[in-house]
Order: C-alpha cells, then sequence, then structure tokens
C-alpha cells in the first residue's frame, strides 16, 4: 500500500515520475506521461500561470497511481484512510481508484486541496460534498485523460477533434467550448457503457444533467 517509501514532495515531479513508473505497467505510465502533456497544452490555451501548470503536472502524474490496484487493495485504502465510498462506487469500480489515488496524493505526496480534487474527480466529478461540477483545473485533468494523443479508441478520437476543431476555429468562448466537451463526454461514456451492459454511476448522470440545466448543447 506505500507508494512513496523515498519520501518525494509534490513539487518533485521528477520523483513523482519515477515513483508512478514503479507502480504501473508501461502502457499505463505512456498514458500517464500523456496526460501530463496534454494538461499543459489545454491550459496553455486559457492562459494559465507557471504555478497552476506545474501542479497540473503533479495531478496528471498521480491520477492513476493506485489504477492497476485490485478492489482488496483499494479497499483497504479506504479504510486506512477513512475514504467514504457509496454502492454505486462499488459496483461501477473505476471512480474507487480516483478516490483512492487523490488520498495517497495528499497523504504521501502533501498534494493541496487543488490537486487532491482534480485527482478525486477525474472519473466521476463529485468535489466533496455532493458538487457535481468542478472548476477550471479540474476540468483540465478530466478532459486531458480523455484527449491525450495516445488515445486512439472512437470516443477519444472524436472528443479530442471536438475540442480543438473548436479552439483553433478561434471562437473566443473557450469556457463554453470546454463545458460542451465535457457535456459530449459523459454522453459518451453513458453511451459505452448502455452498449456494453455496464453499470453507470449515478454521479454521471447528474454531472450530465448538471449542464443540461444550464442549457449547454453539443
Amino acid at each position: 500500500m506505500f507508494c512513496n517509501k523515498n519520501k518525494i514532495s509534490i513539487d518533485n515531479l521528477d520523483g513523482i515520475r519515477e515513483t508512478v513508473r514503479g507502480l504501473v505497467k508501461e502502457k499505463r505510465y505512456t498514458h500517464i506521461l500523456g496526460v501530463e502533456g496534454e494538461a499543459v497544452r489545454i491550459a496553455e490555451i486559457f492562459g494559465s500561470g507557471e504555478d497552476f501548470i506545474k501542479k497540473l503536472r503533479a495531478a496528471a502524474l498521480l491520477h492513476d497511481i493506485t489504477k492497476e490496484f485490485d478492489m482488496k487493495k483499494q479497499l483497504e485504502i479506504c479504510g486506512k484512510y477513512n475514504i467514504e465510498i457509496s454502492e454505486d462506487d462499488i459496483k461501477a469500480v473505476k471512480p474507487l481508484h480516483a478516490k483512492t489515488g487523490a488520498y495517497i496524493a495528499k497523504t504521501e505526496f502533501g498534494a493541496d486541496s487543488l490537486i487532491f480534487n482534480g485527482i478525486y474527480n477525474h472519473t466521476v466529478p463529485s468535489s466533496p460534498p455532493g458538487k457535481f461540477g468542478f472548476d477550471l483545473f479540474g476540468k483540465i485533468i478530466y478532459l486531458a485523460d480523455w484527449t491525450e494523443p495516445n488515445r486512439d479508441f472512437p470516443e477519444c478520437i472524436e472528443i479530442r477533434d471536438y475540442f480543438y476543431s473548436r479552439i483553433d476555429s478561434g471562437n473566443r468562448d473557450k469556457a463554453m467550448i470546454l463545458d460542451k466537451t465535457l457535456l459530449l463526454s459523459y454522453n459518451k461514456t453513458i453511451e459505452i457503457l448502455v452498449r456494453d451492459g455496464l453499470f453507470i454511476h449515478e454521479d454521471t448522470v447528474k454531472c450530465r444533467n448538471n449542464l443540461i440545466i444550464k442549457e449547454i448543447t453539443v
């Protein structure tokens, strides 16, 4: 369970990269580096500062740190850190690694609340306590996880093309483009889960509906 035996700080990005590399398979590590680079690319579109981008890098590097842990280990971490989990978290499975990863980032690397929430919300955005939606930092991590260049399945390509084609068109309302892309990602997530006969976490539906209520459309 111990992920940071060398006491690497959250500011030591090279140290984090080496630590994470020892915990995941090479394909996963390639994805993680892809998310890091993609998060920086998106942040620069929004004119983000150096400190913000450094924190984005840390969150991207740590977002999947517990991804390859089995359910037993996930639950052990939940118990150790008193992480609240719902029946939907268990049934949907994927949200668990976001929650456990966030707590590992906080307790073992010293991540602040911005990084913690970015990791916590990168699969099913539901910032504690039940806020369905998130800030720019969280949106960037969430989107970068979808659009990083190593992701080549059709839904990822569609979402990546949707976002960048509209950003590159010179549309000034970048925040609206980002929200529209998030809505498309929720739509695609639900389509995939329905297609594969899998459980849909209620927070995914709430996040989508939250955007619909705000009259966001794709």
